[in-house]
């Protein structure tokens, strides 16, 4: 065995090992893991691949597909394929394996209904409950929207009063059921963020609100605020009760 690994033997090793497999003596494996501990660049891609090896293995056993994890999926590969390509393969074998529990697991004919917006919201929420990798970092919402637009994502946004008053921290693009969506994370008071979604209104058909009435929902510890402008869908999420989104809209 050689005394020293690469970064890509690193992470060949150690994608072989899942969450749940019983400890191994391999030496191999424990060097691998020492190397990663002491690398800050493997280390975070060895958490990130852990966490994704448990949701996969869980929401499959469950039967289920988990909210969020098409547009992490997406995510996740986008910034694996920026910094090297060694799981590509891993990658797309995971997706056939998420799309065969969609075809059997949640498959309910050939005419799908429109999406509703509590699964627009369930699917974005989950995404940035873990902090989201952003594309673009920058406090310059013109630099943010004019990536959005070179990227095809929604990027005309008529932004709440109350969110431009906050400072930008970057965004990204997502994709909802076929549809682009734009993501802009905004810096809050307290240090948290705040993440404002937009989508063609043509994505949620079903979706009335206006910007006067928008429509508040939890999701756990978080809480969201729904409606419709004349071209888009917007959604706004962030950790905390009502009275922590309603200032930004003018209403408390």
């Amino acid at each position: 065995m050689k005394d020293k690994m690469d970064k890509s033997e690193i992470r060949a090793v150690l994608s072989v090992y899942r969450p749940g497999d019983p400890e191994t003596e391999d030496p191999r494996l424990q060097q691998a893991k020492a190397a990663a501990a002491a690398d800050p660049e493997l280390a975070q891609w060895w958490a990130e691949h852990q966490e994704f090896d448990r949701i996969i293995s869980s929401k499959l056993q469950s039967g289920e597909v988990p909210a969020g994890l098409r547009s992490r999926l997406s995510a996740w590969e986008k910034r694996t394929v920026q910094r090297s390509n060694w799981n590509r393969g891993f990658l797309l074998a995971a997706a056939s394996i998420i799309a065969l529990a969609v075809l059997f697991g949640s498959w309910r004919g050939p005419f799908q209904p429109a999406p509703s917006l509590a699964e627009y919201r369930d699917e974005l929420v989950s995404f940035v409950k873990l902090d989201p990798p952003l594309e673009l970092r920058s406090s310059e919402i013109v630099r943010l929207t004019e990536f959005l637009q070179k990227n095809g994502a929604p990027s005309q946004l008529d932004i709440p009063r109350g969110l431009r008053r906050l400072d930008p921290a970057g965004c990204r693009t997502l994709r909802f059921r076929g549809q682009d969506v734009a993501l802009i994370c905004f810096k809050r008071e307290d240090g948290e963020l705040v993440h404002l979604f937009a989508v063609k209104r043509g994505a949620l058909p079903r979706l009335g609100l206006k910007r006067e009435t928008p429509e508040f929902a939890a999701q756990g510890d978080w809480m969201t605020a729904a409606w419709g402008g004349d071209d888009y869908a917007y959604l706004v999420a962030g950790k905390g009760d009502r009275a922590s989104l309603e200032k930004y809209f003018g209403t408390s």
